[in-house]
């Protein structure tokens, strides 16, 4: 016993070291790879409504929010708000977009004072669309329970107007059918966007002017020589737009189209004087009617 401790420094110093090893050894670096997106698109209508055809829901009045009965709100507090007999109604459609849209609009408002923050954010949004047409969704979840493609119904309790878009503000969602179905579409070669064509899906085609704006515009001219060269235009605030798109030029037609902000954090971009060809549902943005792009799979270089 008297000679182990001088046996356990004979061992000790019989060892090697050994430095730390490096992190980029334990792990295969990878590579990058653009993420496929495919989305099914058709040119034939749907064949179906639900309880109540999308076409035929109410709409309330400028700036109103209409509840069903048995919602009814605090209307003596909140500018606007009221009920109406016409809710609760039940629609079935097809989402024609990822439930990812973002949106702000107006909470309860003091009556006859519009200085209150009210603002109150939805992340979560989406178009439904049956054979009639389609509606605005607001939606308050950041986690997506359906997809584009599938048919789902809901019991519509509560419809707001707000800044000329007509959205559904409350409702139940009574039946998810997984898809995905084609999701129908019409082309717009001809004219510009307009009020027709919110919350329908539509094809539009051109060549891209300039790059990808600051929250994701992206402006296509059409016509056999597009005008792509950018112009002040202190109509829209004094931001740079395509000379196709500037003031009230209309012929030949130009298309606006809106990249969700999570495309563009994953590197989604356009290149100008590319042909750019996308489908989606429109949107009302600021006064501008634009195709709403929230998977890659709308994008498309024909």
């Amino acid at each position: 016993m008297k000679n182990t401790p001088l046996l356990m420094v004979v061992l000790a110093a019989c060892g090697t070291s050994t430095g730390a090893e490096s992190w980029q050894d334990w792990y295969d670096p990878g590579s990058d790879y653009d993420v496929e997106e495919p989305v099914a698109f058709t040119t034939d209508n749907y064949d179906f409504t639900g309880g109540t055809a999308i076409a035929d829901l109410p709409t309330p009045g400028d700036f109103e929010t209409w509840f069903a009965p048995d919602d009814a709100p605090p209307s003596e507090d909140c500018s606007g708000w009221m009920t109406s007999k016409e809710l609760p109604r039940e629609i079935t459609g097809i989402v024609t977009v990822h439930p990812r849209f973002y949106i702000k609009v107006s909470g309860c408002l003091p009556p006859d004072d519009f200085s209150v923050d009210s603002d109150e954010k939805y992340y979560g949004s989406y178009f439904l669309q049956d054979s009639t047409g389609g509606f605005f969704v607001l939606g308050d979840s950041r986690v997506a329970h359906f997809d584009m493609g599938d048919r789902v119904t809901l019991r519509v309790r509560a419809i707001k107007e707000y800044f000329d878009n007509v959205m559904i503000s409350a409702h139940d969602v009574v039946e998810v059918q997984r898809g995905p179905e084609p999701i129908f579409y019409r082309s717009v070669t001809d004219r510009l966007l307009d009020a027709s064509d919110v919350a329908e899906v539509v094809r539009v085609e051109g060549t891209v002017a300039g790059p990808m704006g600051g929250f994701g515009e992206v402006y296509l001219c059409t016509g056999d020589d597009p005008d792509t060269r950018l112009r002040q235009d202190q109509a829209r605030n004094g931001e740079l737009v395509p000379a196709c798109a500037h003031l009230s030029v209309t012929d030949p037609v130009w298309f606006k189209v809106g990249i969700d902000v999570e495309l563009q954090r994953r590197g989604v971009s356009v290149t100008p004087g590319d042909t750019l060809q996308v489908t989606g549902p429109v949107a009302l943005s600021f006064g501008d009617y634009q195709v709403s792009v929230l998977r890659t799979g709308q994008l498309a270089t024909p």
